[in-house]
């Protein structure tokens, strides 16, 4: 574990992207949170979106928006196909459906929704990740926001846990997210108090 708190470092790498610092395509920036501490997490993040200048290294014209993931999941079509599925007795259907379609238009809703998508300037911080779990993961939005030419900062709270240097999402296979910059150590109950 670090001695830095992982949040203080997520917010202050994601000023330092906005400032103009690129990473190897975009400026994605991950932090791991221990799972139960998501909502809170979602919490402290809404609340330094109203004052991300006292952030050391925030851009001054820079600005952050807050998207929470739960309430835009339910703006998309395919979530509308999956309730009308719902009626079906096969819910492998519901499933393969989500898997192959949300990523895209959950980032169509997305782009919809962030206030300056061609402004690196604008940090856009995407929450409650794990009200997605198990339709699509971090890496699919991020890669399907560099498909996009989204040149936003966005920031991503990911609810799980590092196993061997990579991000593991409610246990399952630990992968390495190529377009983002990871934050060492895991946001746990310590870092909130």
């Amino acid at each position: 574990m670090t001695s830095k708190n992982p949040l203080d470092d997520f917010t202050e790498r994601l000023g330092h992207f906005a400032d103009g610092r690129r990473g190897i395509r975009n400026p994605f920036v991950i932090v791991p949170v221990q799972p139960k501490y998501e909502r809170r997490v979602a919490d402290r993040l809404g609340e330094w979106a109203t004052r991300p200048h006292e952030t050391e290294g925030f851009p001054e014209d820079g600005a952050v928006q807050v998207l929470r993931l739960d309430e835009l999941l339910v703006e998309t079509r395919v979530f509308d196909l999956a309730v009308d599925l719902g009626e079906q007795p096969d819910p492998a259907t519901i499933t393969d459906t989500m898997q192959d379609r949300l990523a895209e238009e959950l980032v169509e809703v997305m782009i919809e929704e962030i206030a300056a998508p061609d402004k690196q300037r604008h940090v856009v911080v995407l929450t409650h990740l794990g009200s997605l779990y198990p339709f699509t993961r971090a890496s699919e939005l991020l890669d399907e926001l560099d498909r996009r030419n989204v040149q936003s900062t966005i920031g991503i709270p990911f609810p799980g846990d590092i196993v061997g240097g990579k991000l593991s999402f409610f246990g399952e296979e630990s992968r390495n997210y190529y377009p983002a910059h990871q934050i060492d150590g895991r946001i746990e109950g310590v870092h909130l108090q």
